[in-house]
């Protein structure tokens, strides 16, 4: 990595981490907001600003502005930000991307001239056009860091290699490398990642809250936002103190939020979940409302949403999408985010981060 930027961070106050943002600037805006960032707070934006979310241009701009403003506002690439690269390098199969992506930041800027990409753009005439008009963004995002080192952590979006030396990490590992915390690295820092959306990491609760292994020094704080179709956007929050860091974590999201009208006590054996991309199963008893699965991937027996169930040309059988199999137990006066209310007796809901189904007539759904 020849991008490192190092970072002093002072004994006492917070540090706010943020990544996967991806164009989704009203969340951000009232994360910053419910956290009551200020201008004490030091906060790290870990990686992909853009692309994906509907608003990539609005989002580069306002923290373009807010790191302008602010000597504690730090940020670093991912790799969504890399795709500049492929923009000064001319590359071709940028085209390609982009006629297969509706949302990017190259199409809003391009829309923002009245311009269009289709079979026939080349690449020369987006990069002779963006370039013109954007220098400023184009060259701000190509000359982000890589990574944030300070005393004790290392900011990255994907994470760094398993060898000695950890500044030797190809920068295509730090910005794309999957499942880092499936991995390990040699560094004595903690090592602060996004990327990789943490429901991924567990087949046997479905939740997207930050994940923290004191042990090996990893966290890993992607909430899915946009990539997954519960995801949220995670703050992930150090205390500083002069004794010890203390860690929290806070998120937002955009589903609708219900009142719990009655009590629900979820079942035990409800447990489990189905996630990317280990979406084959095999169904065995049909239910109204769940199907007992074995889901060969895990080797676990689990009850599925039947709406959820999809079966393949072939004659396979797959999850549609990631799906919860367990329940929520929740109590009435609480509010929960509202997922799925689409499908028969249940809803999926979102509790504190966490996913399940809850019987429809536990919510005011009416409002």
């Amino acid at each position: 990595m020849k991008k490192i930027k190092q970072l002093f961070l002072p004994e006492n106050g917070r540090i706010l981490v943020v990544s996967d943002i991806h164009g989704e600037l009203e969340l951000f805006e009232q994360l910053l907001k419910k956290v009551k960032f200020n201008k004490n707070d030091y906060l790290i934006i870990n990686g992909d600003l853009c692309e994906k979310g509907q608003n990539s241009m609005g989002t580069v701009n306002y923290v373009m502005q807010l790191s302008a403003n602010n000597p504690n506002v730090h940020v670093i690439e991912g790799n969504c930000e890399a795709l500049v690269d492929e923009l000064l390098s001319e590359n071709p199969k940028l085209v390609d991307y982009l006629l297969a992506r509706k949302h990017s930041i190259f199409h809003e800027w391009l829309e923002h001239l009245g311009h269009r990409v289709d079979e026939n753009t080349k690449i020369q005439e987006i990069k002779t056009i963006l370039t013109r008009n954007f220098a400023k963004e184009i060259n701000w995002l190509h000359e982000l860091p890589t990574l944030i080192e300070t005393d004790d952590y290392l900011f990255v979006h994907a994470g760094v290699e398993d060898i000695e030396n950890w500044q030797d990490t190809k920068r295509e590992v730090a910005i794309s490398l999957p499942a880092f915390f499936e991995k390990s690295h040699r560094t004595e820092k903690f090592v602060i990642v996004g990327h990789y959306p943490v429901v991924n990491y567990s087949s046997e609760v479905s939740a997207n809250n930050p994940i923290i292994d004191r042990t090996r020094k990893m966290i890993s704080i992607d909430g899915g936002n946009v990539v997954k179709t519960s995801g949220q956007l995670n703050a992930f929050i150090i205390h500083r103190t002069s004794r010890k860091d203390e860690f929290s974590y806070t998120y937002v999201d955009p589903f609708p939020v219900c009142k719990v009208v009655k009590d629900f006590k979820a079942e035990p054996k409800r447990s489990g979940s189905i996630v990317f991309p280990n979406y084959e199963i095999i169904p065995l008893e049909k239910g109204c409302d769940f199907t007992l699965c074995h889901h060969p991937s895990t080797n676990q027996m689990l009850y599925v949403k039947n709406e959820y169930i999809h079966k393949e040309d072939n004659g396979k059988y797959t999850a549609s999408d990631d799906v919860p199999c367990s329940f929520l137990s929740i109590h009435k006066g609480e509010y929960v985010s509202v997922i799925d209310d689409r499908c028969t007796g249940y809803s999926l809901i979102k509790k504190e981060g966490t996913l399940g189904w809850v019987p429809k007539d536990t919510l005011d759904l009416m409002r």
